[in-house]
């Protein structure tokens, strides 16, 4: 592993990020290295530079995610997307082949948490069916929680499927001050649970926040990979 945890304590609660939206950028990769520490990158296919992020990545220790491109609830914006979306209409047979098309693109993944999907992951019919793929692949699943009424890591479960869900984003308002505050109550979580899986994104406020709260943090918690997380 590359990266130097800073002070370290097995006592200490851990904290697993996953780095969402890649695909677009290598700027984005260069940035989330630059923070020095363990983490996973989930990796939207079929952009620009998926694959190549994809590789990179997991060169420099990161664990690497597929980002799953799924249906949202009220939110037309996605049919706009350069990627095809996984949506509840679809029959079984094109959510196979859609799914297929997106692991086989990124067979460097070890995992996939879902983008958007805040419709798609309330439906169990809809999220059998991708399990079911993910399982036969050996790949881990890690729900986003973009629902709260989502069934997706119940259905992983009860699939036997080597699965967890996130406890929250830390930037869902794109705010340094707001992120502190999130990060504060993110920690208690992982000191309460022993150990905490958190998204994020690449942006330029978010870099900054960690940068900033990195030396600070370091002192508290241990920063993991997701394959460290699950201890795999």
């Amino acid at each position: 592993m590359p990266f130097a945890n800073g002070t370290f304590d097995s006592s200490f609660p851990k904290i697993a990020f996953i780095f969402d939206d890649l695909g677009e950028s290598l700027v984005d990769l260069k940035n989330i290295y630059s923070l020095g520490i363990p983490l996973t990158i989930s990796v939207i296919p079929d952009l620009k530079f998926s694959k190549n992020i994809a590789h990179i990545g997991s060169r420099c220790g990161f664990s690497v995610f597929i980002h799953l491109p799924l249906e949202p609830e009220n939110d037309e914006t996605y049919k706009k997307a350069k990627y095809e979306f996984i949506t509840a209409d679809l029959s079984k047979r094109e959510i196979k082949s859609i799914l297929r098309k997106y692991l086989n693109s990124i067979r460097i993944a070890i995992g996939v948490n879902n983008h958007m999907g805040s419709k798609a992951t309330k439906d169990p019919r809809l999220m059998k069916s991708i399990i079911k793929e993910l399982k036969a692949r050996n790949l881990i699943f890690v729900d986003s929680r973009t629902s709260l009424e989502s069934v997706a890591y119940q259905v992983a479960k009860d699939s036997e499927l080597v699965c967890g869900f996130s406890q929250g984003f830390l930037d869902s308002i794109d705010d340094v001050e707001v992120m502190a505050k999130r990060m504060d109550e993110l920690v208690k979580e992982a000191k309460s649970n022993g150990k905490i899986i958190i998204i994020a994104h690449p942006r330029k406020n978010t870099i900054k926040f960690l940068k900033r709260a990195l030396p600070s943090l370091r002192k508290k918690v241990e920063f993991i990979t997701i394959k460290d997380y699950f201890e795999l």
